[in-house]
């Protein structure tokens, strides 16, 4: 019996720290807890709070897609739209489709920064049963995985608001979650002070009427000063680019097709819905490559970019499009480019237009609507 008392208090002792081991873990568990829930708060209200926030953004992308909206809007149907980023937007010539297929032609091509889902979205708001799309990507566009990168979200946040309430609950989530904090507290400060600074007041987006009239007014231009080039003045009456800008040198570059091409179900996925919505409005989508430069780092024969060309076409099939030529079609000499290895002088616009042109006399028993010439 003598020493069953210390024993016991033996056993209660390790019972009692036992606990205050649990209960201390447990307190610890519930501050992570509440530190998370509050910083997460903290930053889906500053999100919420900074939207429209005019921060450094391309604000010219915001008065170009009103001038593209509204003349999709005034276009009547059929008609083709031109879907794509700004090689398409460098690298089509839709008087001349329009010309020669008999309907009307918009291209609504802008940034290749943006994804896809936005891409596609814009479309859906002004197709209509029996329309033709075509639709022209840059190659390493079908492999980045990057939906919500900082340059998209950034032009999304700043002026293009109403995209983010489309998106899913799911999906509004993942686009706060990847807005850093620093680029929050850039928008609440000048949320803040938006009616202060005279940067911030600069910043404001226009109305509607006010780009209108700009774009129409610079129709009759037969120039445009190098600070317009990228600006709704320098829109036509089709949605394409109107005046490049040549530089001395553009470096070689092979696109990324010397890389494995990579599939990514979160890619594909905006690809098949879109395709599912194109077979619903029986709309015809036709696939055109991008505009690539002549050069000593890209070579078609290379079985490293036959390969990717190879697999990314097996991934394009698989929806049912219609492939217009083959990439080497689309190659050209370093004069015809632009400003950049992506956007095409007039020239190489008239050139691979005439090229897109003659591919779809080709394959035009699978265009109902056709009236080619």
């Amino acid at each position: 019996m003598g020493h069953s008392w210390p024993q016991s208090m033996q056993l209660g002792a390790r019972l009692f720290i036992s606990n205050s081991n649990h209960m201390t873990a447990y307190r610890y568990l519930i501050q992570i807890a509440f530190i998370f829930f509050t910083l997460t708060s903290m930053h889906a209200g500053l999100f919420i709070y900074q939207l429209g926030a005019p921060v450094q953004a391309e604000y010219w992308l915001y008065d170009s897609a009103i001038v593209k909206h509204h003349l999709a809007a005034h276009t009547s149907t059929p008609k083709v739209l031109v879907l794509g980023g700004s090689s398409t937007l460098f690298g089509i010539d839709s008087k001349m489709i329009e010309s020669e297929l008999g309907l009307p032609t918009i291209n609504l091509a802008l940034h290749a920064g943006f994804s896809f889902n936005h891409a596609f979205r814009e479309a859906q708001q002004f197709l209509q049963p029996h329309d033709q799309v075509i639709l022209g990507i840059e190659y390493y566009r079908y492999s980045r995985n990057r939906p919500y990168d900082r340059w998209f979200t950034n032009q999304v946040m700043s002026w293009n608001t109403d995209y983010f309430w489309t998106l899913s609950w799911f999906q509004r989530a993942t686009f706060i979650h990847s807005v850093p904090w620093h680029r929050l507290a850039a928008g609440t400060l000048a949320q803040a002070f938006k009616a202060q600074s005279p940067v911030l007041i600069k910043r404001a987006l226009r109305q509607h009427a006010q780009i209108l009239e700009e774009h129409e007014q610079a129709q009759h231009e037969t120039s445009l000063a190098p600070r317009y080039l990228y600006s709704p003045r320098n829109i036509n009456s089709h949605g394409d680019i109107r005046f490049s800008r040549t530089t001395p040198e553009l470096d070689d570059t092979d696109y990324g097709l010397t890389l494995p091409f990579e599939s990514f179900n979160e890619v594909w996925d905006e690809f098949r819905a879109f395709a599912a919505y194109c077979r619903k409005k029986d709309i015809t989508v036709w696939v055109i490559w991008a505009p690539t430069m002549k050069s000593a780092a890209l070579n078609f024969g290379n079985p490293a970019v036959q390969a990717h060309i190879q697999k990314l076409s097996q991934e394009l099939r698989l929806l049912h499009w219609t492939i217009l030529g083959s990439p080497v079609d689309f190659q050209y000499e370093k004069t015809l480019f632009a400003d950049t290895a992506d956007h095409l002088m007039p020239e190489g616009r008239r050139t691979r237009t005439e090229r897109i042109l003659q591919e779809i006399r080709i394959s035009s028993p699978t265009f109902p609507s056709a009236t080619l010439r």
